[in-house]
């Protein structure tokens, strides 16, 4: 009777928040919850969705393999790989692990206003001197701060050892984790190649007076490694639950993986992954990703739950709360990992 009851508050409690969502202005919301998909409002079941920051956790996957493979020395300097970097203290550790102290680059070149970024290509060197001409934001291993630039230095690292392009070793990750539905845009594309929600942001994301536009074509080069990539809340989902199994990096790289540094009282950051704290006890593993138009959090415990949820405009574009919102998609995470 108590598993019987459990499930029946999973099948039950994940709707509901999800139809909470969508009457409270997101115009759609999808979610992937241990093994089943879920839609409201106006978006497919387990439709296409630009992940945004989850990216992070595929391109550090791809950089812990080649230090498997001994082509990459973990606490070695970044600029080995990257000599544009200059200062010699910062190891390939720390940029994965946001704490390196490189300044981000994001607001420098116009990302909050979508008509400065949807058509414009951004080369991952012109993103990572933007960044450089900043003062660092502290010393190397001083402190966590998350910048965007670490996952470009380290897409720039990948390029370098490899000497291919950082899509075709994030397709490698792709195809070792078994998913469908992922993939990395080509140079200047667009749009998205499967079945999709359309996908709307502020014109502004520093104005919540500016008007909402349709923001589902998008040149994401403006994000390139640390953002860029194409997913399912399926794919997603699956990934963690994949990659925690074991299925994806060899325990060793897993371990150094998970080796985290305290973010706030509820979550820690890893390499790439962060836990978060369950209301239930113990942890979930995972990431959150942010892009015009597109919110989502992916994770899995070690017990193999495994849950994403993505919405289909980011918090605060049709006049929402946006701390409310991206509680409720936290909560959407909480009830999918701590119910059987």
């Amino acid at each position: 009777m108590i598993a019987v009851a459990a499930v029946t508050a999973l099948a039950l409690l994940v709707p509901q928040q999800l139809d909470q969502i969508v009457a409270q202005g997101t115009p759609g919301v999808e979610a992937h919850v241990n093994g089943r998909n879920e839609a409201r409002g106006k978006a497919p079941v387990n439709g296409q969705v630009r992940i945004g920051s989850i990216t992070k956790s595929f391109v550090a996957v791809a950089t812990l393999q080649l230090t498997a493979e001994k082509k990459v020395e973990l606490d070695g300097p970044v600029n080995r790989y990257v000599p544009q970097i200059k200062d010699s203290r910062i190891t390939v550790r720390q940029v994965l692990q946001h704490t390196s102290g490189l300044p981000d680059y994001v607001m420098q070149i116009g990302v909050p206003k979508i008509a400065d970024v949807r058509d414009r290509y951004f080369a991952p060197h012109d993103l990572l001197d933007v960044a450089l001409s900043q003062s660092p934001a502290f010393q190397p291993g001083e402190r966590y701060e998350y910048s965007n630039t670490n996952y470009v230095v380290a897409g720039l690292l990948i390029q370098k050892v490899t000497g291919r392009p950082v899509g075709e070793a994030l397709g490698k990750v792709i195809t070792k984790a078994g998913l469908k539905d992922t993939y990395w845009p080509n140079q200047g594309e667009q749009r998205l190649r499967g079945k999709h929600a359309r996908a709307y942001a502020l014109s502004d994301l520093l104005d919540p007076k500016s008007t909402v536009v349709d923001a589902t074509e998008l040149d994401t080069s403006q994000a390139w490694a640390s953002g860029a990539m194409v997913s399912t809340p399926q794919d997603v989902a699956r990934f963690f639950q994949r990659l925690l199994d074991g299925k994806i990096l060899a325990k060793p790289q897993l371990d150094e993986m998970r080796k985290t540094i305290t973010v706030d009282e509820k979550s820690a950051y890893g390499l790439g992954i962060e836990s978060t704290k369950l209301s239930c006890g113990g942890v979930w593993w995972g990431h959150g990703g942010s892009i015009h138009g597109w919110g989502s959090f992916g994770g899995a415990t070690d017990g193999g739950n495994h849950a994403a949820v993505t919405l289909t405009a980011l918090p605060g574009t049709f006049g929402d709360d946006p701390a409310r919102k991206f509680q409720q998609m936290f909560d959407v995470i909480d009830t999918a990992l701590c119910k059987k």
